[in-house]
């Protein structure tokens, strides 16, 4: 399962330990308003009951940790932390591992200048992440850094003043119109949100876990990961590359989708090709690309996904074209 990190200070990580809950801030009152929240919804759904949750705490630059999502993600307002309202939140509980002692943010970095972790970032181009996510084997490897530092107990916290159950409504609260999706989030909120309830395995195959906005740089993030493993020695096997895009997939957004490929090929598989699947997912797709996907598959023997999203009256889906 994907592990999900919420970065937040120290005062209001008090609050999500005594009230059981995370969130993520509202961007009101500015232009963007719609598109940054179904952006924030869009990393809110990656999150399934039972996921591990961790927290990062800015001040003291250490990751606290491990809880567990205690029901499903939703929207909703009521007053919980002094400075912001958090709206997009999700209920959390304590798992079976209780840690008193902290990673300190300095032992993360030296797992990621070793290469034994890649998908921890605190930063996206220029601006801060208040959520983030990292694949089930990345946090085995936090897991074991927990247990060197902390004994080994059957302790487990308590949730002084749990917040009430809300019922998911994260798609609700998305920005539609009834028969146009306006954001490229939403797009991804929507994907995000069936891949955690292992949707569409009739066309990607069964696979065992995925991450959303996957940083390849601090400027570059691939949009969403499909990883499928062994089932027997749980060892990820093969990767599924996917771009998205609201409109028209063209020659810039392939062009990145094989960027991505050569870098995932180059950084992460030691060049096994058979490792590596890509994807275009789009509402349409210009000629070009169509020609060159169908040139690709029969000269190079490299095929590429393209899947249509549709969307009328509410109801969004897939079609392999």
């Amino acid at each position: 399962m994907a592990v999900h990190i919420f970065v937040l200070n120290e005062d209001n990580y008090q609050i999500c330990i005594k009230k059981g809950i995370v969130g993520l801030p509202e961007a009101k009152n500015t232009n963007q308003h719609d598109s940054v929240s179904d952006g924030l919804l869009s990393r809110l759904a990656c999150i399934k009951e039972d996921d591990y949750i961790l927290m990062y705490i800015t001040g003291t630059k250490e990751l606290r940790g491990v809880w567990q999502a205690d029901g499903e993600p939703y929207y909703e307002e009521s007053k919980i932390w002094d400075d912001k309202t958090y709206p997009f939140r999700c209920r959390i509980k304590y798992s079976k591992f209780s840690f008193k002692n902290s990673l300190k943010l300095s032992d993360i970095n030296d797992l990621r200048n070793t290469g034994k972790i890649w998908t921890w970032t605190l930063q996206r181009g220029n601006s801060s992440n208040a959520m983030f996510s990292i694949s089930n084997y990345e946090f085995q490897i936090l897991l074991n850094e927990y247990m060197k530092i902390n004994p080994f107990t059957l302790e487990k916290g308590v949730i002084a003043e749990p917040s009430p159950f809300h019922r998911n409504n994260v798609i609700e609260s998305l920005h539609v119109e009834t028969n146009k999706i306006k954001y490229e989030y939403t797009v991804m909120a929507y994907l995000n949100d069936a891949f955690s309830k292992k949707k569409y395995s009739n066309l990607f195959g069964n696979y065992s876990d995925f991450l959303c906005y996957v940083p390849v740089n601090l400027s570059k993030e691939i949009d969403i990961l499909l990883m499928f493993e062994n089932p027997d020695s749980h060892e990820i096997i093969s990767y599924d590359i996917i771009e998205v895009k609201k409109d028209k997939f063209d020659r810039d957004a392939l062009s990145q989708l094989i960027n991505y490929e050569s870098w995932f090929l180059q950084k992460k598989v030691s060049g096994d090709l058979n490792m590596i699947r890509t994807t275009a997912i789009a509402k349409s797709f210009d000629q070009d690309v169509i020609a060159y996907v169908n040139d690709r598959k029969e000269i190079e023997k490299k095929p590429i996904k393209l899947i249509q999203y549709k969307y009328s009256d509410n109801e969004f889906w897939l079609e392999k074209i």
